[in-house]
């Protein structure tokens, strides 16, 4: 198991649901889990799980590609059963900068898509983060529905200053 600690917060999830994705984080990691207020109203259900490592080919040796699909069907599973009402889910990988990618689509075919993609990721986002402004803390990665592809799309430097990546180029907000 890694000495470093992954967070796990969530609202509107069952027990059960909160028990799986526990118990399968905990394999790896020591867990820090809170449930949470409802934040969003056009969201019944909310996950957020950080994970103690950067996303690299390191990060599924060590949480197991396993574990990692246990992780993904339950979150699919748990859209598929709020419908319409929404999950909003965001899962972050720590790093230098760290990556979040946000997963909050109303429709079940998209949501599940970009769940799917996530693994393949893998290659792809080093490659993207070379472009990043200087000293960027983290990068929210959103699915774009058009495209059917994963893109960076706001960055955050130490000083709290944000970036939106626009046009393959990152622009200062």
């Amino acid at each position: 198991m890694s000495e470093a600690a992954a967070t796990f917060h969530h609202y509107g999830i069952s027990p059960w649901e909160i028990e799986v994705l526990y118990d399968t984080l905990n394999r790896s990691f020591e867990v820090d889990e809170k449930q949470l207020e409802p934040d969003d109203p056009k969201y019944v259900s909310m996950i957020e799980i950080c994970f103690p490592l950067q996303f690299d080919e390191n990060f599924f040796q060590t949480f197991t590609m396993e574990s990692w699909f246990k992780i993904k069907g339950v979150i699919k599973d748990i859209k598929r059963r709020r419908g319409r009402k929404g999950l909003k889910t965001f899962l972050k990988f720590e790093g230098h900068p760290d990556v979040i990618f946000q997963l909050g689509h109303k429709g079940d075919r998209h949501f599940e898509m970009a769940a799917e993609k996530l693994e393949y990721l893998v290659d792809v986002v080093p490659i993207q983060l070379k472009s990043l402004p200087a000293e960027t803390q983290e990068v929210l990665f959103n699915f774009d529905e058009a495209s059917y592809k994963w893109s960076p799309s706001v960055a955050k430097d130490w000083h709290e200053r944000n970036y939106i990546f626009k046009n393959g180029e990152w622009e200062s907000r």
